[in-house]
């Protein structure tokens, strides 16, 4: 790209100063609007549309590489389509890509084009979000390693990170291009993340966006939009240069407080004005809307934060998304997955649960079924996307009752009104009653009409609707809510829900002379002057029939056992595409209709009553393959079965009962260790903006080439040294062991929000000798800082940043070592990030195939009675039965008295960093593919006190977090990864 070098270029395209040393930004960059395009992704100020057509972008935020085995990525994909999400929002990771510069790596859990196949098949959209910076709570929020090394600032248009990412944005680009919509499932392209245009802290900002967007059009995204998820709704890059086709803002408004999950915040009431300032034009694009909580290290667990925001929240605050005018949402995280290896930035620790509708062992929360209502509904009422807001406000002239209130939407030519209705705060938690009056054909009516009210509990929103149409029927009103609609032969269908013993009111005109009632005898039915009256309270499920038209009412635990998969393959999930109902089973994945068969795939956690909603071909169902007995439903409509296919949960092996094989880890403190093959550490200067405390010798590990895990120094000085003063790095919670000539000197277990530690060891009398002296110290890394201040901060270095003997003297030689090969490492399959320094892992024990016949058989469950590390393994064999989905974890028992530090390698790939006596982490899922579900796993455990006095494990178990019978893709073995002799013979 010629037009790199053209520093002039920008004076004369913007009025930005031209900086020495930084690229320039090409004339016309900014403003690839697609508005008024003839693409097939077009929009407007209400909404996107698709081949023409609106379409609700519901979407959640998933990361493959979170997830390293691609055969299941289909499953969490086809359980957010299940839910109703149409969309998949996704970060590409440019640090696991490009471990050494130059050397980029698309294969494996890192292929996107994989990604993209696997989501076409699925029918689901892609929101592609490569950054090159995402944050995400991963080791330096994606950047790759070697960039601490350069000396230009990143996130910004220098010379030195320009070149950097071009490589990486250039194939990004280059195979996202060939899945552009309708070519693939590619809808947007986002430009970096959470970015500010230039202002003091950044002034190269605008001009660095502005460069990437260039990249990425002359890359091949031409038939896209480009995206920005700004920090808040403050117009970044809504205009202007760097200016986005799309503009997008993220908002967390629950917080993150998972300690009180009880305790709910209030609603923003900013997005209508903030959005009205800053994109006028555009349609209000939530692109990373809070879908849980990430959870410290110390935390209380995602547990909590499930709790805190849970379905509760999710029922709220997402509807007054919808009542703030958003016709499209993504939600941060909807699978969160497991930072393996040393994924995590230093806040977080191995697992990235965060409270997500897909929990990480990919079972399913209580919020899962709240947005599944709620995102059936979004592509179930068209008129929304064309509505605007026609007033708000506490009591009069929508709510009878001055503590709810409304939001009414309507308008853009459709009769349809929306009453988002909601209580004054999210403090109350007592239900309250309330009348609404609505507009309808008929003009303006208080409802109920014939008795009771509408009732919101606390922490309840509810979405009425007033003359909404589905099929050739309309609803006038109703006073529950929505959940979908089909027309199946003919027959108009709409599912409508309250909570249980809440009364409903509805009302559709009809010529039909008679209506009938069958299911709970809680709703009763009449017609009268043209119209069909239902009415009464919620329970069970109740079909009302009139016609050629169905509304079936449940109470809403009933409802979200509710499914409406589509029967043809399609992106498009609206009422047009011909659809089912299937109420009962744990999830339903897919349908599909030949001939006179309906089939069915799904799962199951137990005996599961099944009830199927389809066209009256249908003589037959099957379920995952294998044929049901089915006969006439007693609800008066559709066919009931029961699916007994139990899925038993495994027998598992009792680890305590394992023979464990071990040796020591630390053999570097003994004087006579061979460390020839070593790096020598010789930098004096260094262009990391964060220099050393003290030292001749810059001993950051990242500047040899090591950016991850744990670190092993050996410093050797001659001389009567006392002591030495020491300054580490490495994160939160980071900890370090020092031995001198062999002899425990000192650790530190570090703590939350350490930047550094800084120490005064003294060394013992006996252990200096008059000639050559060694100092060893093992420190680990909790990954670096992320920049979402685009600061550097990423650049603060790991390792020892200072050191000064006590007592005269000075290091003539420093050797230091991480993971095996540095930034050369062999492993392309795990990648850069699943090892550090420990002998364990650079000799390759914890990898598959090592031969630990001549090691000690010794448990860890007795564990090392002094400070040092110790290394085991195991072999066990498991046999889960075929068509069983059975999540396994690997469960520690704390012990907050006792100082050690535990990794768990898992058939070589790092699945657990277990610290006792910070937590919370104990239990750490392991995938199936990473564990062998059929047959023969090698483990591998570290043990490492930090006490003089060493420690052991309390207890591993190996427990199953759920079984399943089910149909999601088969995962045929271990994912396919090398094995020690591949890599270290």
């Amino acid at each position: 790209m010629k037009w790199l070098n053209l520093l002039a270029l920008l004076a004369s395209a913007v009025s930005i100063p031209v900086a020495f040393g930084q690229y320039t930004v090409p004339p016309g960059s900014p403003g690839y609007l697609l508005g008024s395009s003839t693409q097939a992704i077009q929009f407007d100020s209400h909404s996107l549309l698709i081949d023409g057509k609106r379409v609700f972008i519901w979407s959640g935020e998933f990361h493959p590489w979170r997830l390293p085995v691609p055969q299941l990525w289909s499953d969490v994909l086809q359980k957010m389509k299940g839910a109703g999400f149409n969309a998949v929002s996704i970060y590409i990771h440019w640090g696991l890509t490009e471990g050494k510069p130059g050397s980029l790596d698309w294969n494996y859990y890192r292929s996107i084009s994989q990604f993209y196949e696997v989501a076409k098949q699925v029918g689901i959209y892609v929101i592609a979000r490569p950054g090159p910076y995402i944050n995400a709570e991963t080791s330096g929020g994606g950047l790759p390693g070697w960039l601490t090394t350069i000396g230009a600032v990143a996130r910004t248009n220098q010379t030195g990170f320009v070149n950097a990412w071009q490589s990486y944005v250039k194939q990004f680009s280059e195979t996202t291009s060939k899945y552009q919509y309708p070519d693939g499932p590619v809808i947007f392209v986002q430009s970096e993340n959470e970015f500010y245009v230039s202002q003091a802290m950044n002034p190269t900002a605008s001009p660095a966006m502005a460069l990437l967007e260039t990249a990425f059009r002359q890359n091949g995204i031409s038939k896209v939009p480009l995206t920005c998820n700004d920090v808040w709704p403050s117009g970044n890059f809504a205009s202007g240069l760097g200016q986005v086709d799309i503009y997008g803002f993220d908002s967390y408004p629950g917080g993150f407080d998972c300690s009180n999950p009880s305790v709910m915040p209030e609603l923003p009431n900013y997005y209508v004005s903030a959005h009205a300032s800053a994109d006028p034009y555009g349609f209000m694009y939530l692109a990373e809307y809070q879908g849980g909580a990430f959870d410290p290290w110390q935390g209380p667990g995602y547990d909590g934060c499930e709790e805190l925001l849970g379905s509760d929240y999710s029922n709220v605050f997402y509807k007054n998304n919808v009542a703030s005018g958003a016709t499209a949402m993504s939600f941060y995280m909807t699978y969160g997955g497991t930072n393996w290896g040393n994924i995590a930035e230093p806040a977080v620790y191995t697992s990235y649960d965060y409270g997500a509708a897909i929990r990480e062992p990919r079972t399913l929360s209580a919020k899962y079924s709240e947005q599944k209502l709620q995102g059936l509904f979004y592509h179930s009422a068209p008129a929304l996307l064309t509505s605007s807001i026609l007033g708000s406000g506490a009591g009069a002239p929508f709510a009878s009752n001055a503590g709810v209130f409304t939001t009414k939407l309507g308008g853009g030519g459709n009769p349809t009104n929306f009453y988002v209705l909601r209580q004054m705060s999210n403090n109350i938690t007592t239900p309250i009653s309330t009348s609404l009056t609505i507009d309808t054909s008929v003009g303006s009516l208080k409802v109920p009409q014939f008795g009771g009210t509408i009732t919101l509990a606390g922490r309840e929103s509810k979405i009425l609707v007033s003359e909404y149409k589905f099929g050739n029927s309309v609803l006038r009103y109703s006073t529950a809510e929505v959940m979908t609609q089909t027309t199946i032969d003919g027959s108009d269908i709409v599912v409508l829900y309250v909570l249980a013993g809440q009364n409903v009111e509805a009302v559709v005109p009809s010529t039909a002379t008679a209506a009938t009632v069958t299911g709970s005898s809680s709703i009763k039915a009449k017609i009268s002057n043209s119209d069909a009256i239902i009415t009464g309270t919620a329970s069970g499920i109740s079909v009302v029939q009139f016609g050629k038209t169905t509304v079936i009412v449940a109470d809403k635990a009933t409802a979200f056992t509710f499914w409406n998969p589509r029967t043809v393959a399609s992106y498009d999930v609206s009422p047009t595409v011909p659809s089912v109902l299937v109420v009962g089973p744990y999830l339903v994945r897919n349908a599909s209709i030949s001939s006179t068969t309906l089939a069915l795939v799904g799962d199951t956690n137990g005996t599961t009553p099944l009830t199927v909603i389809a066209p009256a071909a249908v003589k037959s169902v099957t379920w995952n393959g294998e044929s049901v007995k089915v006969s006439k439903s007693n609800l008066g409509i559709g066919l009931s079965a029961s699916l007994t296919k139990n899925a038993k949960t495994p027998s598992l092996p009792k680890l305590k009962n394992a023979k464990w094989k071990s040796a020591d880890s630390l053999p570097e403190i003994a004087p006579s260790f061979d460390d020839s093959t070593w790096v020598t550490a010789n930098k004096t200067t260094t262009l990391n903006p964060f220099p050393p405390f003290s030292g001749k010798i810059v001993l950051f590990a990242d500047e040899y080439g090591f950016h991850s895990g744990s670190f092993v120094y050996r410093g050797y000085f001659t001389g009567k040294a006392t002591g030495i003063n020491l300054s580490l790095e490495g994160g939160n919670n980071f900890g370090y062991s020092a031995y001198l000539n062999g002899q425990f000197l000192s650790s530190n277990q570090g703590f939350f929000g350490a930047v550094q530690i800084n120490d005064t060891l003294t060394f013992p009398a006996n252990a200096v000798v008059s000639g050559k002296n060694v100092l060893t110290i093992v420190t680990d890394s909790s990954g670096l800082n992320e920049d979402w201040n685009s600061n550097d901060d990423f650049k603060h270095p790991r390792g020892i940043v200072g050191y000064k003997l006590v007592g005269g003297g000075d290091f003539d030689t420093w050797k230091l070592t991480g993971n095996f090969g540095g930034e050369s490492f062999p492993d392309n399959v795990r990648g850069p990030l699943n090892e550090g320094g420990f002998w364990a892992e650079r000799s390759g024990a914890v990898l598959p195939g090592f031969d630990d016949s001549k090691w000690q058989s010794a448990s860890p469950f007795t564990g090392i009675s002094k400070a040092g590390i110790q290394v085991y393994r195991t072999k066990f064999t498991l046999s889960v039965a075929n068509g069983v989905d059975a999540p396994l974890a690997f469960k520690f028992t704390a012990t907050p008295t006792s100082n050690y530090r535990s990794l768990l390698y898992v058939n070589g790939w790092q699945f657990g960093k277990f610290i006792s006596n910070f937590g919370p982490q104990t239990v750490f899922p392991v995938p199936e593919g990473i564990l062998n579900h059929k047959g023969e796993n090698e483990i591998a455990l570290t043990l490492w006190s930090l006490d003089a006095q060493g420690a052991k494990i309390a207890d591993l178990e190996l427990v199953a977090l759920g079984a399943f019978a089910s149909g999601k893709e088969v995962v045929s073995g271990l994912v396919t990864s090398p094995t020690f002799q591949q890599l270290r013979t």
